[in-house]
């Protein structure tokens, strides 16, 4: 006849036996659910690698690399349409630059015109009192008076690259002098200047004159 600790013992290997074996049951059952989720991740990487180089290169998608394609290619094209209106720009400037420059001409030359216009009164007033006094030893020294004041106009004009010119001889040039009077003879070969009743004037820049009035003159033409 069992005890009743005997039956308590014998209970408590049961029990632990079976928890025994449902710890390793469990174990085995881990393992197995291990194994098989190894085999199943190598399944996919080598499906991936297979599928992989079984596309042709052009196929092969480059995600990675579209967002810093399309930001490169935007830059490009944002860097050309500012080349392009940088160079717009720096053509109108320089198209500016040149309009200013050739209007500050146009305004200095009328300028030197206006101021010129007020001096040449004057300078062709004591021209005639050189040229039309007789000279004796009384009034010699109020000639070369004379002549001092107009070389000293000459030089203020000079200055302001304005120019007096008197072409007596030289051949005739209807842009810069005015004939007021002629004469024909076979000994002119050409229309040449053989009298200056009064001096021109010209404005000279770089190497353009400008006549700011004409030499007003009597010439000898060959006969027709």
């Amino acid at each position: 006849m069992e005890t009743r600790d005997q039956k308590i013992s014998d209970s408590g290997s049961d029990d632990t036996s079976k928890y025994a074996e449902s710890r390793s049951e469990k174990a085995r059952n881990e393992f197995n659910q291990g194994q098989e989720k190894e085999m199943s991740q190598e399944e996919t990487v080598t499906d991936r690698e297979e599928n992989a180089a079984a596309q042709p290169e052009s196929a092969k998608p480059e995600l990675a690399d579209d967002p810093i394609r399309k930001e490169l290619e935007a830059a490009k094209k944002e860097i050309e349409s500012l080349k392009d209106s940088w160079a717009r720009e720096r053509a109108e400037f320089q198209n500016y630059k040149r309009r200013s420059s050739q209007e500050f001409l146009n305004i200095k030359r009328e300028a030197v015109k206006s101021m010129v216009a007020g001096f040449l009164n004057p300078i062709d007033n004591l021209d005639r009192v050189g040229s039309n006094a007789s000279l004796t030893e009384e009034v010699k020294p109020f000639i070369d008076g004379v002549g001092m004041i107009l070389k000293e106009f000459y030089s203020v004009l000079e200055k302001s690259n304005v120019y007096r010119f008197y072409p007596q001889g030289e051949p005739f040039d209807p842009t810069t002098m005015e004939a007021l009077s002629s004469e024909e003879g076979d000994k002119y070969a050409e229309e040449t200047v053989i009298e200056v009743y009064q001096a021109g004037f010209f404005l000279k820049e770089n190497e353009e004159k400008f006549s700011l009035r004409p030499a007003r003159v009597r010439i000898g033409k060959p006969k027709a």
